[in-house]
């Protein structure tokens, strides 16, 4: 943020080099030299310096010497401390010029989670220094975001439509998640019949082929009492800790809520319902096959509850 005090200086930079310069060489024609300017044009921001500030900066002495005054000290040691920080900031301007940073934008479709993020931040750090990467929201349009190169690599549940590449990543479970004390929560699986008096949450207001709808709860013919449309995965989470409802979500999605008790999961009939996740890419990008391979690998090393294929 701009600071209103930088709008109170009455010296600007080339004032405090000359001050700088001739505290340390203690003549002008050596801080001349030194600044590559002339001794008469070195006298004369000196003299405007002290106009400006309305405070004499040096005694004039034997031979041409000049030394400090008080204020001419205070004033020599700020700007020292100043251009010192400068000349840093610029040095470390011109080492980074040479080093290419490429971002690719990362983004989970359907799903807000996060948690696995920052793990694998810091391995594609440590893998390929050159590279950063930066997280974006798709929703759940994961192709139309690529095709617009808005994202580069899309986390995605099942089998998305579109002219992309799809990579495995892991095998993962739509679960039904509860509140712990539900009375379901205690079902290591459950029925679609057994939605029939619940408050049931989704983020979807249109079914995706593929998911619990398609799969688990039209196959039944029964259907849950009330469905309500929630846009955002981690407000179901919070919903359906504070009772307000049950859904059936990613496994692999609610690892942190599941871990710490929030909610409860029971596998959706027998024998579940797996769910693929994928990294949907654009075609031909190098750069972006080595981050999906490190992808890979991450996520099989960190999953916590693998589901066989």
């Amino acid at each position: 943020m701009y600071s209103p005090t930088m709008r109170t200086l009455r010296l600007d930079l080339r004032h405090y080099e000359t001050i700088t310069a001739i505290v340390e060489f203690e003549t002008m024609t050596e801080a001349a030299r030194h600044l590559n300017t002339t001794q008469s044009a070195l006298s004369h921001r000196l003299a405007e310096a002290e106009r400006r500030l309305g405070v004499p900066l040096f005694l004039r002495g034997k031979q041409r010497r000049l030394s400090p005054t008080r204020d001419g000290l205070a004033v020599h040691q700020a700007a020292t401390r100043a251009l010192e920080d400068l000349a840093r900031v610029e040095n470390h301007l011109v080492e980074a010029r040479s080093a290419t940073t490429t971002t690719l934008r990362v983004a989970v479709g359907s799903y807000d989670c996060y948690h696995w993020f920052p793990s694998f931040l810091s391995v594609v750090r440590r893998q390929l220094p050159d590279l950063d990467l930066e997280l974006v929201v798709v929703g759940d349009t994961p192709g139309t975001a690529l095709a617009a190169h808005a994202v580069d690599i899309v986390i995605v549940p099942g089998h998305p439509e579109g002219d992309h590449e799809l990579r495995p990543l892991f095998l993962d479970e739509l679960v039904l998640v509860t509140r712990p004390d539900h009375h379901l929560a205690s079902l290591d699986v459950v029925e679609a019949s057994d939605l029939g008096s619940e408050t049931y949450l989704t983020y979807n207001a249109k079914p995706t082929p593929g998911f619990e709808y398609d799969r688990f709860i039209r196959p039944a013919g029964t259907y849950p009492l009330l469905v309500r449309v929630v846009r955002q995965t981690s407000a179901i989470t919070e919903l359906v800790a504070a009772g307000a409802g049950v859904s059936i979500l990613s496994r692999w999605a609610l690892e942190p809520a599941l871990a710490s008790g929030r909610i409860s999961a029971s596998s959706c009939g027998t024998p579940g319902l797996a769910l693929p996740w994928h990294a949907a890419t654009r075609k031909g990008d190098v750069v972006t096959e080595q981050v999906v391979d490190l992808l890979v690998d991450h996520l099989h090393q960190t999953l916590s509850h693998p589901v066989a294929e």
